[in-house]
């Protein structure tokens, strides 16, 4: 007997595992040689009940010791017993019948069983397949062995199986590849070529691939169907990626195909593309029958998608009293703090509190606490959030921002309120580590408003260099006026000449009086505590007043503010024309003048301790390349600025200067000014304006009753006057505790907390009149 191919002992070891039955169904020896497709499951009874119909041709009598001359039964095709000819004999693959290389393979080595088993396969998957009558006659495979094309569709090498099938045509004409191998080679082609282009990223040609493929074929390939179906939304194309989802759902009876398709489609689609998908999906909505065990998932993403603005419609209640209770038994902070940011989405700013608590008690992240400072703020707990914000802003530089911008507010008042020195120093320091202007400009203007002038033009000079602008600017300036420094001033003047009016205005006062400030009596040094001084920075003092009398009466406070920029100086005939020469004749040869147009000011960040290991050294820095532009600014500039659009008129207009056109050719000025132009509608700046979270102002609905009149529950925060520290309220710790410095989610009572003394009684707030305006 000759050696058995391979081909012929992977038909035989696959015969004894499904077992010798004769109602076990033989699986395909060459179905078996390739790499396994996607699971069918037949019905197990009609694999197992033999067909009434499909009879096999019974084998001699003889079938223990078979006399070849025995075994040539009389053929229903010829008339007489003999072997078929290849006509007469269903070609394998071919339209007429299925592949039945198996089938014959049992019938040589006369296994009726098997061959019983197989045919019943093949009538199941064939109705009307009939076996040839001469089928233990005909030899094990009436064509050309294929064995060679399945071991090269085995190792996926697909360029050398196509090469091989086209030279055995050339050499057989007539020959074509089974079914079988046909389809198969058909199917695995696509999915390699989907399979390369999705793991290169070429997402528009993999998109231009499949609109020229039939891919009909590639029903049962599920996850080369979601691999289309992604690729489809990622390209953009989101009528045919809810098609693509729509058809697996459709054809699939496989629950667990049908679950996995939607989150699959939950990951991959906008949020109104899915909602249409399950719209198209009885009870799939809902999160009913089968889709029950994702409900969770699909109110998360439909919660995700209203806070990014990707979903109008707020997410049903019931839904949201779900997810409440999953994301409370959770423990989970990101899941807890997706419950805060809804409810802080809504301005339900009591509820998204006590949820950013519970979330920072779970281990909360730096976000987490971000959400947490917003929501004290928006409750006008100002103090609170500013703890929150500093304890965090390391890991985060969005509560660095905020730590800055929620002190800035009593900062830059004009009658500055007592803020402890420590307070002060850390947001000094903060200021340092991230350069940050409005943080310099806001030490600058407490430090010059409370009489501090070395400190003010230490910060004037640092906001400048860092975001310079028409207050930082000008700030500056006051300071350098104010330390009697007349060469800094003018260069700051004639540098920002025809960009920052407000600096003009001092070499140009308006004639009109000013009533003087707490810093322009006598002994104002003394108006304010001591600052902390350290290697990098100088922090300023405390603004206090302690015991000072009113340097004005009520009523001369009043009669100052009725006249003031309304009331002249001098009003005597003549008295205008011989100031005007008399400021002319002053500033002569001083300006206009040329100056350095660049900036002089440079100074770096104080490094932050954990971002030490991800910085450049500061003396590593390269040193800036000369180039064109830097060539053309060492230039002297000319003595005349040019005409800025958006800015308004300069002071010294009209006393007969004038300003170069601008660069777009506009010789008047902009009014109103863009700096006093409210932001277009719409805009990321007008926004935020109208947010009444930003103020520490609730907004009256009908979710949130307790936020009415814009007042936080229990009332407003009284005021402190000047020089006064701040009430008991101001600074009180709220129960329960949140992230103050220390441990993650540690209560409040183990961190440093500042507890203000018990108030003393100090003048109103207005009993000095306001500085002269910035």
């Amino acid at each position: 007997m000759s050696a058995l191919t391979p081909r012929l002992l992977l038909a035989i070891a696959t015969a004894l595992l499904a077992g010798a039955g004769p109602g076990a169904a033989a699986p395909d020896p060459r179905a078996q040689a390739g790499k396994p497709q996607a699971l069918k499951l037949a019905d197990p009874k009609a694999q197992s009940a033999k067909p009434k119909d499909a009879k096999a041709p019974k084998p001699p009598a003889e079938a223990q010791a078979p006399d070849p001359a025995d075994l040539k039964p009389e053929s229903k095709l010829g008339g007489k017993s003999g072997r078929a000819t290849r006509s007469q004999v269903p070609l394998v693959g071919g339209p007429v019948a299925p592949d039945d290389f198996a089938l014959r393979y049992y019938a040589s080595m006369k296994q009726t069983a098997r061959v019983n088993a197989e045919l019943a396969r093949l009538h199941t998957l064939y109705p009307s397949y009939e076996p040839p009558a001469d089928l233990y006659e005909a030899p094990a495979s009436n064509a050309i062995d294929e064995e060679p094309f399945w071991a090269l569709y085995s190792a996926d090498k697909i360029d050398e199986l196509k090469e091989a099938i086209a030279a055995k045509e050339r050499e057989l004409p007539g020959w074509k590849p089974s079914a079988d191998l046909a389809s198969k080679l058909r199917r695995k082609e696509l999915r390699m070529k989907i399979s390369s282009l999705w793991k290169a990223e070429k997402i528009d040609d993999l998109v231009a691939y499949l609109k020229g493929e039939d891919i009909s074929e590639l029903t049962e390939e599920v996850d080369v169907l979601w691999t289309i179906a992604e690729a489809y939304a990622r390209a953009k194309q989101n009528e045919e990626a809810v098609n693509m989802f729509k058809r697996i759902l459709t054809t699939s009876k496989d629950p667990n195909i049908r679950v996995a398709t939607v989150q699959k489609a939950l990951g991959a689609l906008r949020m109104a593309d899915f909602e249409t998908l399950l719209a198209s999906i009885p009870g799939a909505s809902k999160g009913s029958n089968e889709f029950q065990q994702i409900a969770i998932d699909i109110t998360r993403a439909r919660i995700a998608a209203y806070l990014h603005d990707q979903r109008k419609e707020e997410v049903d209640p019931a839904d949201v009293e779900k997810f409440e209770a999953y994301a409370r038994n959770s423990r989970e902070a990101n899941q807890i703090g997706l419950v805060a940011w809804y409810a802080y989405k809504l301005r339900d700013f009591n509820k998204a509190l006590e949820w950013f608590k519970l979330a920072i008690q779970s281990d909360g992240d730096a976000m987490i606490a971000h959400g947490l400072a917003h929501s004290l703020r928006a409750l006008n707990m100002k103090r609170e959030a500013e703890e929150v914000a500093y304890a965090w802003h390391e890991p985060l530089v969005n509560n660095a921002i905020l730590f800055l911008d929620l002190l800035e507010t009593d900062l830059t008042r004009e009658i500055p309120p007592f803020i402890e020195a420590d307070r002060l120093a850390r947001y000094a320091k903060v200021t340092m580590e991230t350069s940050s202007g409005e943080g310099a400009q806001g030490l600058g203007w407490y430090a010059y408003n409370s009489c501090q002038w070395d400190v003010a033009a230490f910060w004037f000079e640092r906001a400048v260099a860092w975001f310079p602008k028409d207050a930082t600017v000008y700030g500056y300036a006051m300071s350098q006026k104010r330390l009697k420094k007349e060469k800094g001033l003018y260069e700051m003047a004639n540098r920002y000449d025809g960009l920052f009016a407000k600096v003009i205005e001092i070499l140009f006062p308006d004639g009109y009086y000013h009533p003087p400030s707490p810093c322009d009596q006598k002994g104002s040094e003394k108006l304010h505590g001591p600052g902390v001084r350290t290697a990098a920075f100088m922090a300023p003092g405390p603004a206090i007043i302690p015991g000072a009398a009113p340097n004005y009466s009520q009523q001369e406070i009043n009669y100052a503010a009725q006249k003031n920029f309304s009331y002249p100086v001098d009003a005597k005939p003549g008295a205008e024309e011989k100031r005007v020469a008399a400021m002319l004749k002053a500033i002569k040869g001083k300006f206009p003048a040329q100056v350095e147009m660049q900036n002089p000011m440079r100074f770096r960040p104080l490094p932050i301790p954990s971002l030490m290991s991800q910085r450049i050294p500061a003396m590593s820095f390269p040193p800036a390349a000369e180039g064109p532009l830097r060539k053309e600014a060492n230039e002297p500039a000319p003595l005349v600025a040019r005409r800025v659009p958006g800015v308004g008129p300069m002071p010294y207009e009209k006393f007969g200067f004038s300003l170069l056109p601008g660069y777009n050719g506009q010789e008047t000025a902009s009014w109103p000014p863009y700096t006093q132009q409210i932001a277009p509608p719409g805009t990321i700046w007008a926004q935020q304006e109208a947010d009444p979270a930003k103020a520490g102002l609730a907004v009256f609905d009908s979710r949130n009753p307790a936020n009415a009149r814009g007042l936080p529950p229990g009332g407003g925060q009284p005021i402190a006057g000047y020089g006064q520290k701040p009430l008991a309220t101001y600074g009180q710790q709220p129960a329960g505790g949140y992230g103050l410095p220390g441990a993650y989610g540690a209560p409040a009572a183990q961190a440093p907390y500042y507890q203000p003394a018990a108030p003393r009684q100090a003048p109103a707030y207005t009993q000095y009149p306001p500085p002269m305006s910035r």
